[in-house]
């Protein structure tokens, strides 16, 4: 689909089962251009744009990578990724809009994905 052009907005998960989710990664992670790393990326998410620990990802590979990039399926992918290898060289700064009810939402999660940004140096702007 990819090839054909036919994915080319963000978002297209967004009408997918949480259980399809999982294959959307996998999908974007078989699909992934290793080309250039990007460095010093800012990047801004928002909590209102996802319900589950699998659409975070979606929406983190999308502002780093772009429609079906790849960047993490899970906690430890997450780290992997951003050591390199993965569309990224380096982010600088990540704003979490909404984060509160990401905070809420992910519990323990939160806490494990905050330190992994704060190990790879990222400047994180809660609002």
């Amino acid at each position: 689909m990819k090839m054909a052009n036919q994915i080319n907005n963000k978002k297209i998960w967004k009408s997918f089962e949480k259980d399809e989710l999982q294959g959307w990664l996998v999908f974007a992670l078989s699909n992934m251009d290793s080309g250039i790393s990007k460095e010093n990326l800012k990047i801004e998410i928002n909590g209102n744009d996802f319900h589950n620990l699998d659409e975070f990802f979606c929406v983190l590979e999308e502002e780093i990578n772009g429609v079906a990039g790849y960047f993490g399926r899970n906690i430890p992918a997450l780290y992997d990724c951003l050591r390199g290898g993965f569309g990224v060289h380096s982010i600088k700064e990540l704003t979490w809009k909404n984060h509160a009810r990401s905070k809420k939402l992910f519990k323990i999660k939160f806490i494990e994905i905050m330190t992994i940004f704060q190990e790879f140096n990222i400047i994180i702007n809660l609002e």
